[in-house]
């Protein structure tokens, strides 16, 4: 229990909520943000309604792991429903911060610290105006998102965009996507300077759902019949046998390889290694984490414009601006221009070195130190104690 008086100098305590450990980027980033904590030796806790799933493998086994009593049901209405317990865990364990993974639990997170000593921290994990969203539907979430800033002690954000749309809405803190690793920065260093006379490799990684929309990016690749090409899908979901089935009906389905869901980050690591491009073909995104990985292994990247935080990123990696969401041919002309003329693979690596896992984490760190020691926030009756 987190239940000290706090001594002089950093001394605090943090509890990370995430809904569960699945395969999602926000997901990876709680479990790093708390192993990472650990080992800089903060007090710290992951509490998640469901303790099993495809990244529980990453979380230190010297980490306290709670469960937040959760009814079950979708996931929506299943994190309404943990609003008594976690009220209630907050109250018990009085960690100095509790921190939310992303958008879905940022509203949870701040109602369940209102009232308390405890400090919320929200994070931004998915545009907070979707491309292309406008009129009621864009007024509504923006307001939506706005609120839940102003409940929050601090909110962190992956780019400028969010920051400003965040204006007088409480603190909004921009910090870098802890995403590179040791092991990327390995591959990237060991690539060799000409792929040889081979096919190009390309890759596309994330979950095989509407959002990431494979299914435009496999019909721009159709329009390169005339390149000699080999298609590697990472990820896992509802879709997979949707975009075989247009793989087939396209004619390039002796292309397309479906290797699943890659869980280890070293064995993702390797795949960037070998391929020569990654395809973002996002429709939305916070701020996309395997655009960064694949820089940082040194592969060219063509992507979306599916937020404008990855605007600036691209253009100091040197690569082609995003495209429009679901325009195959514009992606297909990206594409065969990015394999003719690459970048070198240490400009792409050095256009994401501040985010680097430990660079990264360590300013979270810092934000959290800083945070721990501000005055609280007055007159904010918690829902619960009403």
């Amino acid at each position: 229990m987190f239940q000290f008086r706090r001594p002089m100098g950093r001394a605090f305590s943090v509890a990370v909520y995430l809904y569960q450990p699945g395969d999602g980027g926000l997901d990876r980033v709680a479990i790093l943000l708390a192993n990472h904590l650990l080992r800089r030796g903060v007090p710290v806790e992951l509490w998640m309604a469901h303790l099993d799933g495809p990244a529980a493998h990453l979380i230190d086994s010297a980490l306290t792991v709670r469960r937040v009593a959760s009814p079950g049901g979708e996931r929506r209405l299943s994190m309404i429903g943990q609003f008594p317990a976690l009220t209630a865990m907050v109250r018990r364990h009085r960690p100095d911060i509790l921190y939310s993974a992303g958008n879905q639990s940022n509203m949870l997170v701040a109602l369940a610290a209102l009232g308390s000593d405890t400090r919320a921290v929200g994070r931004i994990s998915n545009p907070i105006v979707r491309p292309g969203q406008q009129g009621l539907s864009a007024w509504a979430r923006l307001a939506k998102f706005r609120t839940i800033a102003r409940l929050c002690d601090l909110t962190i954000v992956m780019g400028e965009h969010d920051r400003a749309l965040l204006a007088d809405s409480g603190e909004a803190r921009l910090l870098p996507r802890p995403t590179v690793t040791a092991a990327m920065e390995r591959v990237q260093a060991a690539r060799p300077a000409c792929a040889g006379n081979r096919p190009h490799h390309l890759l596309m990684v994330g979950r095989l759902a509407a959002q990431k929309d494979q299914a435009t990016a496999l019909a721009a690749l159709a329009r390169l019949p005339h390149l000699d090409w080999r298609l590697t899908i990472a990820g896992q979901g509802p879709l997979l046998g949707a975009l075989r089935g247009r793989c087939d009906a396209l004619g390039i389905g002796d292309r397309v390889d479906f290797a699943g869901y890659v869980g280890c980050p070293d064995a993702l690591a390797g795949l960037m290694g070998q391929a020569d491009l990654l395809i973002q073909p996002s429709r939305w995104e916070g701020l996309c984490a395997t655009l960064i990985e694949a820089l940082a292994c040194g592969a060219q990247v063509v992507a979306t414009d599916s937020t404008p935080n990855i605007r600036p990123i691209l253009s100091d990696a040197g690569q082609h601006p995003p495209v429009p969401v679901g325009d195959a041919g514009a992606l297909a002309r990206a594409i065969e221009r990015t394999l003719a003329q690459p970048v070198p693979a240490v400009r792409l690596a050095e256009a994401v070195r501040d985010h680097g896992v430990d660079r990264a984490l360590d300013r979270y760190l810092r934000a959290f130190e800083s945070l721990a020691g501000a005055p609280a926030k007055q007159g904010r009756p918690s829902p619960a104690l009403s």
